[in-house]
C-alpha cells in the first residue's frame, strides 16, 4: 500500500474531475463536503435494469467513473474551496486480471485494486490497496500496483512525497 501527499493538488484535481484520466475506473464510493454534503455510492442497483439489460449493465458491479465524473465537478465549482472530498476508485475486472498478470502475482484471486483520493484540511492524500480474495504472503502485486500509480503520477507531471505526520 502507497500512502501519498500530492503537492501539486489543482493539477491532479483537474486530471480527476476535469479530464478522462480516470475514466476507466470504477466508483466504489465519494463524498463531498460543500454547503452540504453529497455521497454516492458506485455500485449497481441491479433493480434499475430491466432483465434483458442486467447482463450487460451488471458484468461491472459499480458504474464508471465516467458517468459521475460531471456530477462530481459541477458539486466542487465555485469560488470557495470544498471543505472535504473523498474519492475511491477500483479498476474495472478486465483491468485487474491484466494488472495482476503483468505483476506475476501467483496467489490468492484478487477482487479489485483502488485509488483514494481524500482532500482534507488543504491536503491531498493519495493511498493504494489491493482487495484479495484470500491471505497471501506474496506482495509482488503490490509493488507492481505502487509503481504503477506512481508511474502515472509522473508521467502526468504530478509532485507527490511521503505524508508529514
Amino acid at each position: 500500500m502507497l500512502y501519498l501527499e500530492i503537492r501539486n493538488i489543482g493539477k491532479f484535481t483537474s486530471l480527476l474531475f476535469s479530464d478522462d484520466s480516470f475514466d476507466r475506473f470504477l466508483l466504489h464510493e465519494a463524498s463531498f463536503e460543500t454547503r452540504f454534503t453529497a455521497i454516492f455510492e458506485g455500485k449497481k442497483n441491479a433493480a434499475y435494469f430491466s432483465e434483458e439489460e442486467k447482463e450487460k449493465e451488471l458484468a461491472e458491479p459499480n458504474v464508471r467513473w465516467s458517468e459521475i465524473r460531471p456530477a462530481a465537478f459541477k458539486l466542487l465549482q465555485g469560488k470557495k474551496l470544498p471543505v472535504s472530498f473523498k474519492v475511491v476508485l477500483l479498476t474495472a475486472p478486465g483491468v485487474t486480471k491484466t494488472v495482476v498478470e503483468k505483476s506475476g502475482f501467483l496467489g490468492c484471486p484478487v477482487s479489485s485494486l483502488s485509488v483514494s483520493a481524500v482532500y482534507r484540511e488543504q491536503r491531498l492524500l493519495l493511498r493504494t490497496g489491493v482487495s484479495y480474495g484470500g491471505f497471501s504472503m506474496d506482495r509482488s502485486l503490490e509493488k507492481y500496483w505502487d509503481d504503477s500509480v506512481q508511474k502515472f503520477l509522473t508521467d502526468h507531471d504530478i509532485e507527490y512525497a511521503e505524508p508529514e505526520i
